[in-house]
């Protein structure tokens, strides 16, 4: 009888990630109102009327009107100045350099109007907008397309009156949220003459009150020059914008922006322009009276057929100077007009700022055409978050109730970047909107996304009643803001609710949460790539809101797939935990589970990413005894013949290694028992029917076989196993 001992040691690495068991999360619904607010259903009198109160706020809270009226009471003054934008320099701009405050009195309308004549309105018109030394086309243009529909500018003030006691409380949106803003009529005018900014037409007061609030929110006059028309309309409706940005000047964009200008048109939404600009970065006419670098409303859109016969498309357009107009062809003076279509369209040979010009020539002299989408009856519906100043970056969940079936805009505002020092920049931002399930309460349906590093972000949707959730993530890009809001404009009321979770379970809760908007994007959209790896194992991918995921998914019930992702040349995206490299990412997807792998979209580049992408994908089934012995004979991982003092016996070894886990086979050719002695020592690993935590003693009779297993404790981590052997034969 010979004896021979051994020790050998093996170490198997694990696939990165263990298989999922995706459990939902309920959201408690309770804590918004049960009973239906009431809505408004008659026409609304100012923009007040259309404010919906969330159920969190006091809705008995005094107005800043109503601390107006207490200083004057206090001061014993029947004027009211504003003490929080007074008549002085610091409401004209905090630069001591600023040259158009220079030599100014601040007068009251009696000053520089027909005393006994001053009126809030007369009658609104576009042509009642000029504007004055201050570069604020912008808001001016948004002005004079609102103007279109007079009730609409009455609706933005309290009264509908001349004030003599001159306080006015006018509603705009400040930082997302719709609010009344208090000024004094104290205007800022020439020592000789009236106002050096926006100038009325006639008695009026409406447009110089409009510039002094729009001034008050942002802090000076100065801070209201140069902006967008978008973010204008938006703080003095409400409504979201859309932009049609030029590509090329060529009669396919003249088509596709007479399109968007037609379709907005027919809408009844507001309209602006921008001219394009210029080397200098200077207002300058081009030649033809456009002013590069200026902002013009659009009052109308016309198909109609020339002088010459042949059929064109016009778009009328205001200058907010009131003069300066467009020179060639459907200008006031062109031969294109024929008698009977100048009387219809009420052409005016006069230098008003009001023109009219083909599709063809507006695509090169503008670059890009802004729709507010206003609706005079919407309703509207904001809440500030509460965002931890600490955020790197902010995650937050806020549950909306639709109480009516409702076509309605949902937006993420960010601080406006006129309240800080120049370079401000606007921070990369997400919102993704999901409707729960009537019955389980999660997140089940897709209901759209908006990514992008802008003031305001949007989404539109015919929304059916019901609770839904908002994920918000802002990405911040400075150290200094950490303000957020969300709204609703639509056409019936809602009601938010900001989710606050137990301190510690915050992140973990959110992320649990937004794999459950991943899901539902999978479910309800086509955007996604479907790779169907075999029957009922699948690959998933797609992209939603700066996300890239891959959603595997194992319906069988024997197979345990293994991938392994590379992506190359990757830009601008992270890799999210559990995993770590994003080059490299081993999924192991198991029986009837399902394994999410997520990248992010970081702030660097806006928001663009790339990346190439290759798979090593493998379909381990699970195997029987005889299938386990039938793989050790045929393809073993290591095959040994026992030998005895140098001599070889008919005793053979088999290893075969699985990724949870590794079997040992023996045969006996030999004509007496075979007896292995094995201790143990592993990691990770534990017995199939064995204990190895002791010796294990394996005796083979005589032409027979015996085969033993180890099986990975925790499969997410890799295992490794060293033996010491004795075995003879006996």
């Amino acid at each position: 009888m010979g004896i021979c001992t051994s020790t050998k040691a093996v170490q198997i690495p694990a696939h990165e990630h263990a298989p999922e068991t995706y459990t939902p999360f309920i959201f408690d619904t309770t804590i918004v109102p049960e009973q239906q607010l009431q809505t408004i259903s008659k026409s609304t009198n100012t923009v007040a009327d259309r404010i919906v109160p969330q159920h969190s706020n006091n809705n008995n809270t005094k107005t800043d009107y109503d601390y107006a009226l207490e200083e004057m009471q206090k001061k014993q003054k029947n004027v009211f100045e504003d003490s929080k934008f007074p008549p002085n320099n610091a409401s004209l701009s905090s630069d001591p350099n600023f040259k158009k405050g220079r030599d100014i009195v601040w007068k009251r309308p009696e000053k520089f109007l027909q005393p006994g004549q001053i009126k809030l309105f007369d009658s609104i018109d576009p042509m009642d907008i000029k504007q004055g030394e201050l570069g604020d086309c912008y808001f001016l243009s948004s002005l004079s397309a609102l103007a279109e529909v007079p009730q609409q500018i009455q609706k933005l003030f309290r009264h509908q009156e001349y004030q003599q006691s001159g306080l006015y409380g006018i509603f705009m949106c400040n930082n997302g949220i719709l609010q009344e803003i208090v000024v004094d009529d104290h205007i800022p005018c020439h020592n000789q003459g009236g106002p050096i900014f926006s100038k009325a037409n006639g008695n009026e007061l409406w447009v110089l009150l409009l510039e002094k609030a729009y001034a008050k929110i942002y802090g000076s006059y100065h801070k209201i020059e140069s902006g967008l028309a978008s973010c204008a309309l938006k703080d003095l409706t409400g409504a979201p914008s859309e932009y049609f940005i030029r590509k090329a000047e060529t009669l396919k964009d003249a088509d596709l922006c007479w399109d968007f200008l037609e379709k907005n048109d027919k809408q009844k939404y507001i309209l602006t322009a921008s001219s394009e600009t210029n080397s200098q970065g200077v207002e300058l006419d081009n030649g033809g009276g456009i002013v590069s670098q200026h902002c013009y409303a659009i009052l109308d859109v016309q198909r109609v057929t020339g002088s010459d016969g042949n059929p064109d498309r016009i778009i009328k357009i205001r200058n907010p100077w009131g003069r300066k107009e467009w020179t060639k062809d459907w200008s006031d003076n062109s031969a294109k007009w024929t008698p009977e279509l100048r009387q219809r369209l009420q052409v005016q040979q006069k230098d008003d700022g009001i023109f009219w010009m083909s599709v063809k020539d507006f695509i090169t002299e503008f670059s890009q055409v802004c729709v507010c989408k206003f609706k005079p009856d919407y309703l509207y519906t904001a809440v500030p978050l509460q965002v931890e100043k600490s955020d790197v970056v902010t995650t937050k969940v806020i549950l909306m109730r639709v109480y009516e079936k409702s076509h309605a805009f949902i937006s993420l505002s960010q601080s406006e970047k006129r309240f800080f020092q120049k370079g401000h920049q606007y921070s990369l931002a997400r919102l993704i909107v999901g409707q729960l399930d009537n019955n389980t309460k999660e997140v089940l349906h897709y209901s759209g996304s908006a990514f992008d590093n802008e003031r305001d972000i949007v989404i539109e949707k015919e929304f059916e009643p019901g609770f839904y959730a908002l994920y918000v993530e802002v990405d911040w890009s400075q150290n200094y803001d950490r303000y957020l809001a969300v709204s609703c404009y639509g056409s019936k009321s809602v009601q938010f609710s900001d989710l606050q979770f137990p301190p510690g379970q915050g992140k973990q809760t959110i992320d649990k949460i937004f794999d459950g908007f991943l899901r539902a994007h999978e479910r309800d959209t086509d955007e996604e790539k479907v790779k169907d790896i075999e029957p009922g194992i699948r690959r998933i991918s797609g992209t939603v809101a700066g996300y890239l995921y891959y959603w595997y998914q194992n319906q069988t019930t024997k197979k345990t797939l293994q991938e392994i992702i590379y992506l190359d040349k990757i830009s601008n995206l992270e890799i999210c935990p559990p995993y770590q490299n994003p080059a490299e990412v081993q999924v192991q997807c198991k029986p009837l589970s399902t394994v999410m792998v997520k990248y992010r979209v970081t702030k660097q580049g806006g928001g663009s990413f790339g990346y190439a992408m290759k798979c090593q994908t493998q379909v381990i089934e699970a195997k029987s005894e005889q299938d386990i012995i039938q793989q050790a004979l045929s393809k073993p991982d290591q095959k040994v013949q026992r030998s005895i003092q140098g001599k070889n016996i008919q005793v053979f070894f088999y290893l075969v290694k699985f990724p949870a886990g590794v079997a040992f086979f023996y045969e006996n050719k030999e004509t007496r028992a075979f007896e292995e002695t094995i201790q143990f020592e592993v990691t990770n690993l534990k017995g199939v029917g064995i204990d190895i935590s002791q010796k294990v003693v394996i005796e083979v009779l005589p032409g027979q076989s015996q085969l033993i297993q180890l099986q990975s404790i925790d499969p997410t981590k890799g295992y490794s196993f060293k033996q010491q052997i004795t075995y003879t034969l006996k």
